[in-house]
């Protein structure tokens, strides 16, 4: 499998858009589709750190949208890791929006923790595109 910033990139962007069209529309729903494409942003943050940097790598452990167990299996590896304070906070949350967010009708989230969310999760994405990582 290959992984690239620029599929990483292209969640965010997605996150961002629903954002701006909720903000503009006032569509509820819409923010759904933003906080799927933020977890599934935060996720791929994580798994191409592990493919860049692992050598031997479980995939059983990698076919996962649960980032808490994502996070553990890049600990164990003991790659050099990086993953924001905020995220690791609310990793389980994050992990809930990946098919809440498109399965469940009660499903509901706060603009200001999508803002937030996006925040860390650009500011992640550069840090990791500043130390070359483009495709694992």
């Amino acid at each position: 499998m290959t992984l690239t910033m620029a599929l990483i990139k292209a969640d965010i962007i997605a996150a961002e858009q629903a954002i701006e069209y909720y903000n503009e529309h006032n569509t509820k729903d819409i923010k759904n589709i933003a906080a799927y494409h933020l977890q599934q942003a935060a996720e791929k943050l994580i798994k191409i750190q592990i493919y860049a940097k692992a050598t031997n790598i479980n995939n059983t452990s990698m076919y996962t949208h649960n980032l808490e167990r994502l996070i553990a299996y890049a600990q164990s590896l003991n790659i050099d890791f990086l993953l924001p304070k905020y995220i690791a906070d609310n990793s389980l949350v994050i992990t809930g929006w990946e098919a809440g967010s498109r399965y469940n009708v009660d499903f509901q989230i706060r603009i200001t923790t999508l803002n937030k969310t996006l925040s860390e999760i650009q500011d992640w994405y550069d840090a990791l595109y500043a130390t070359g990582i483009r495709t694992a």
